[in-house]
Order: C-alpha cells, then structure tokens, then sequence
C-alpha cells in the first residue's frame, strides 16, 4: 500500500505548486491513496467545500486540518464532508470527525488528525490519551496519523509512543521539512515534518518584510502571504507493505532541486 502525503498547502501560491506539481508527482510514484494537510489551503483558514471537491476529483482521498479546523465561516459544513478530519482532541460535541475510515480494494485504511499542546494555544485534550482511546475503537488494515504540532520534541515522543501501534506518525504545521524520514524499532514510519506547500522563499508561507518587521519590532501583525516567489511542494511517498518512507521535496528557486 502506496501513501502520498502532501504538506500543508499554504495559500494561493500553495494552490498553485499543487496545481503544476501534484499530477507528475503522482504519475510518478503511483500512490494508492493520497492524503492533503488542507490547514492553511483556502487563505490560511482552513479548507473549503470548493477545494474539497476540486482535489477530490484530481485524486485525493482524504483531507487532515490543524488549529485552523474552525476558522472559516463554513468550517461545519467543511467539517461534516466525508473524507475530511479535524484534531480528534477537542472535547465533546466539537464538530466533525476524530478520523475518516477508507476502504480501498477490500482493505480498511484510517487516518486520524491530532493536535500538539506544546507551544500552542488551544485548551485540548491530551493527545497520547486520545490516541488511545481511538486506538481501542476502531480495527483498520492500515493506520495513518498525522500529527498536527510544533515541537519536534512532542512529535518524537507520539511516534515513539505508538510504535508499533499505527503504520505511519507524519508530522505537520511548522511549515519547514525535515530530514529525518525513518523506520521506528517497531515498525511505524515517522517524519517529524512533512513540510509546506506553497511559496519557497517566504517566513513559512508569510510575507518576507513584515516577518522581519514583526521580530525586529515586537509588535504583532496579522500575517500576510508571500505573494511574489519560486515554488516549492512537500510530501512524503510511504509503502506501508515495505515499511519505506522517501521524503519528496521540490523547490523551484536558484541553487534548489529535487531531493529525497
């Protein structure tokens, strides 16, 4: 079983690496099944029933989201369509679902979204608790995680913690891809950070001068996009059968190419 998993798509240039990149990509690794972190994808609130159906006739099959999950006007109507799921550590009677059941030629893959606590804001559930609970609910041929945090510390820790327990812990949210794509002693695959998809030279998606400008000054700022640079797309391609993980990075701009 062949997993494409694409890195936060930021933006309207995130649209755009999607757009010219996600086809080869896919012609040339020839997923299975394809998962999008659509957090930041419609104005970095979130992700919208246009884009939902417009990806899912290109190929995705299922959308993960982040602390952004309720931003948009329409986050509950997002939030009921099938192959969308939020953190599952808010509390009770927080819309949406805690994972999305997949069954693909006879196989049960489910992928689960949940949300970091340290450095973030939200008042959430612990998640190694609530990875438990939905560990003990559900029976699946394939498990994917994707692990919506800030610290690599807290990501390392999750991995480690259902190794073993689930077939993949991919991280996500802090925009920059890591090098760190492995086989966990038990056999889950972790990448502490897929990376983003959208502009490559930016501060994580945002606007280069007022990045500079906020940490230079103090004084906080609503973030604006990098609207003028090359491209980058960052995924990873797992084969859950051969327990292999190969990081997919594209940048676009001078001194850049493809690695993996």
């Amino acid at each position: 079983m062949k997993i494409l998993f694409i890195g936060d798509i930021y933006m309207e240039l995130g649209q755009q690496a999607f757009n010219k990149y996600f086809q080869m990509v896919k012609s040339e690794y020839k997923p299975h099944f394809i998962i999008v972190n659509g957090e930041n994808i419609e104005k970095g609130n979130g992700l919208s029933k246009k884009i939902y159906k417009e990806y899912l006739e290109q190929g995705v099959n299922v959308f993960t989201l982040g602390n952004h999950a309720f931003s948009r006007n329409d986050a509950r109507e997002v939030l009921d369509l099938d192959y969308v799921c939020r953190p599952a550590n808010y509390g009770p009677g927080t819309p949406g679902k805690e994972w999305v059941e997949y069954n693909y030629n006879g196989k049960k893959i489910v992928v689960i979204n949940l949300l970091g606590r340290i450095f973030m804001h939200d008042p959430i559930d612990n998640p190694f608790m609530k990875a438990d609970e939905i560990l003990s609910k559900i029976k699946a041929d394939y498990i994917i995680l994707d692990f919506h945090a800030e610290a690599s510390s807290e990501k390392y820790a999750l991995a480690h913690y259902l190794d073993g327990r689930v077939d993949a812990v991919i991280g996500t949210h802090t925009h920059v891809p890591t090098a760190d794509n492995m086989v966990l002693p038990k056999g889950t695959l972790f990448l502490s950070d897929v990376g983003m998809t959208g502009a490559q030279f930016s501060v994580i998606g945002g606007e280069i001068n007022q990045a500079i400008r906020k940490f230079v000054s103090g004084m906080p700022e609503r973030v604006k996009p990098e609207s003028a640079s090359p491209l980058q797309f960052n995924a990873c391609i797992m084969d859950l059968d051969l327990k292999t993980i190969e990081r997919i990075n594209i940048f676009e701009g001078r001194n850049y190419g493809k690695t993996s």
